[in-house]
């Protein structure tokens, strides 16, 4: 049986300024654009939770349900260094450890006679080198330690050992499934789906016509099982740039000239991405549109000969023109933001591996 823990920073990029502020601790607090700049919110603290403020909120419409919100630029700097403290401490505990951003990461800790106690020993070791706090869960798998990790936020730790799982999960709201966002909770209240239990009463082919592949994976989580490895040398899978503009474009050909400034960057992020890390090849190239009215479009292009072409060929400005001329197409309305990028040809594409179809036989 695997013992699986998953690290959550609590508000990360707030914890840290908070830290670094002692005047901001008892405040509201927004990491993000500022107001009037037509940007997004990156996190908040829990104050501002309180109020609706949240992630990938706009910052003008967080004041709003705010108005004593203290908003600051985030300092990726600063973040980083203090990911790079947490994530020693993870590798110090196992060799088997998945960031999944600055604040998050699974250990596989299978091997130890304690994962509690393991997981006790993180959050000490976390706030005695860098005085933050963070929220863990450990379970059997990762959905269920993801699960744990947000159950006592913040400063919490929560525990479903392999004996609780069927029970724990028998009452599990589906709403708390990752992936399951405003259009899947709305997909399962048509349905009368409300938790885990519900779920395993849905007929496959009813599922499958909402979910597609996802369908299995959900009747999976709705069990308590999850197959996943934590997977330690993590695989990037595109790269992409975008620009929110002041005020909102209509104009193509004044879009297009942005669209060629996005490009320089995006280039030179790809230029230092594969200095790093080595050339990849490319697959995929996109266009993504955001309209005034918030809506959203993307069209992307397969590079059919990217086998044995030059990237830098593949990856001129002018093949990306037809993509946002077609993106502008679908809509008339003016453009708040546009943004461009690749996607890159994985490890498991050029290995591939004949999943069983077993799971699906019953």
């Amino acid at each position: 049986m695997k013992k699986i823990i998953h690290v959550d920073m609590d508000c990360f990029y707030a914890q840290v300024e908070m830290r670094d502020n002692p005047a901001l601790r008892n405040v509201p607090l927004g990491i993000g654009g500022l107001p009037g700049t037509r940007s997004v919110l990156c996190t908040s603290n829990y104050i501002a939770r309180k109020f609706g403020v949240k992630s990938a909120m706009p910052t003008d419409y967080a004041v709003k349900l705010c108005p004593n919100l203290v908003v600051i630029a985030p300092n990726f700097k600063k973040y980083s260094e203090a990911s790079e403290i947490i994530q020693s401490i993870f590798h110090h505990y196992s060799p088997l450890v998945e960031p999944v951003s600055l604040d998050e990461a699974y250990l596989d800790v299978s091997d130890a006679e304690s994962a509690t106690s393991i997981a006790l020993e993180i959050k000490k070791a976390i706030l005695d080198r860098t005085g933050l706090t963070a929220s863990v869960g450990v379970a059997p798998n990762k959905f269920l330690a993801k699960i744990a990790s947000d159950w006592k936020k913040p400063d919490g730790i929560f525990v479903i050992p392999p004996v609780n799982v069927e029970v724990f999960v028998k009452t599990l709201p589906v709403k708390l499934i990752p992936g399951i966002g405003k259009k899947g909770k709305e997909i399962f209240d048509s349905l009368g789906v409300k938790t885990c239990d519900d779920l395993k009463k849905i007929p496959h082919e009813v599922l499958n016509q909402y979910f597609g592949k996802f369908s299995y994976t959900l009747y999976q989580y709705a069990k308590g099982i999850d197959d996943r490895e934590v997977i330690s040398d993590w695989e990037r899978k595109s790269l992409s740039v975008e620009t929110t503009f002041p005020k909102d474009i209509r104009e193509e050909n004044i879009l297009q000239l942005e669209l060629l400034d996005l490009y320089e960057e995006m280039y030179s992020r790809l230029e230092a991405h594969f200095d790093e890390e080595g050339e990849k090849i490319l697959k995929k190239i996109f266009v993504k549109v955001k309209f005034n009215d918030f809506s959203r479009t993307t069209c992307e292009e397969t590079l059919h000969s990217h086998d044995f072409a030059d990237w830098r060929k593949l990856l001129l400005a002018d093949y990306f023109k037809p993509l946002l001329s077609h993106c502008l197409q679908k809509k008339g309305n003016a453009v708040r933001l546009i943004g461009l990028g690749v996607r890159f040809v994985t490890q498991e594409e050029f290995n591939p591996v004949q999943l069983s179809l077993l799971p699906f036989c019953g």
